[in-house]
């Protein structure tokens, strides 16, 4: 266990020492470093500094938010429909959404659709496309289904209609599962780009990951001020490596508070019996 851990952990130590290195500190160490003797700045200071860089943040703080509900809005209670006893046409329904989920028009048709929604340059062509995910809707179907059947039953004697088993039997119980959904969702919004890449020229509305890769693919330095010396100086190296940083942080600290929600809503609906 302790051989994973080093062998997760080693990877990226090593890419946040090098995002604090210098070009000195760099060249000196032969561009492997783990703990900068003499760390900087000066690359975070760069990406930070960019004048479409908070625009960016909150654009993707906005369609991670918003795709998270957009992802659920549909899946849940078209997973909750799915797997009802007796359904009509279930089988030829659930065909339907599985050939969705396998085969896509591709990109110049989506591209036409898109122009025609009215989406393309818009902010909302990047919640739209969210809504009706088929994975979620069988993972909650799934999950659905292995509600015991006495406690459907007893709803059914009671009067309940399928609205309020939703909302007061399912719902409840698929906590964990709707976490691990929100997370799949999160992580999909804050690491995309290249839906803006097709479809954005508005540069107001392009997310920080567009951002971070732009910058990333500039690769600046500052070694043509030479006011600096060899250990004051960022290089495109350490550009990238803080690019890296800086787009995987804030979902860092978001998955340790959902990760037991995360394995637990996994496992619960894909285990039968």
């Amino acid at each position: 266990v302790s051989i994973v851990v080093l062998c997760c952990l080693l990877p990226f130590l090593y890419v946040v020492g090098m995002s604090f290195s210098s070009e000195g500190e760099m060249i000196e160490r032969n561009y492997f470093i783990i703990i900068p003797h003499r760390p900087i700045l000066s690359a975070y200071k760069y990406i930070l500094s960019n004048a479409n860089f908070g625009t960016g943040m909150l654009v993707t703080v906005s369609r991670t938010l918003l795709g998270i509900c957009t992802a659920l809005a549909l899946s849940l209670p078209v997973g909750y429909i799915l797997a009802v006893r007796g359904l009509p046409f279930k089988n030829g329904v659930m065909v339907y959404f599985i050939i969705t989920m396998i085969l896509s028009g591709g990109l110049i048709p989506t591209y036409l659709l898109y122009r025609d929604l009215k989406l393309l340059n818009t902010f909302w062509v990047y919640i739209v496309p969210a809504f009706g995910n088929t994975y979620n809707m069988l993972i909650v179907k799934l999950f659905v289904e292995n509600i015991p059947k006495d406690i459907i039953e007893s709803a059914d004697l009671d009067g309940a209609s399928e609205i309020q088993k939703m909302l007061k039997i399912a719902v409840p119980l698929l906590v964990p599962t709707l976490c691990a959904l929100s997370l799949f969702a999160a992580v999909a919004h804050w690491n995309s780009w290249f839906d803006a890449l097709l479809y954005v020229r508005d540069s107001a509305l392009h997310p920080v990951q567009f951002i971070i890769r732009s910058l990333m693919l500039a690769s600046p330095s500052d070694t043509q001020n030479l006011s600096l010396t060899a250990f004051e100086k960022m290089t495109p190296e350490g550009v990238k490596m803080a690019c890296v940083i800086v787009g995987m942080v804030p979902i860092l600290c978001v998955y340790p508070f959902l990760q037991k929600y995360f394995i637990f809503g996994m496992y619960t609906g894909s285990v039968k019996g």
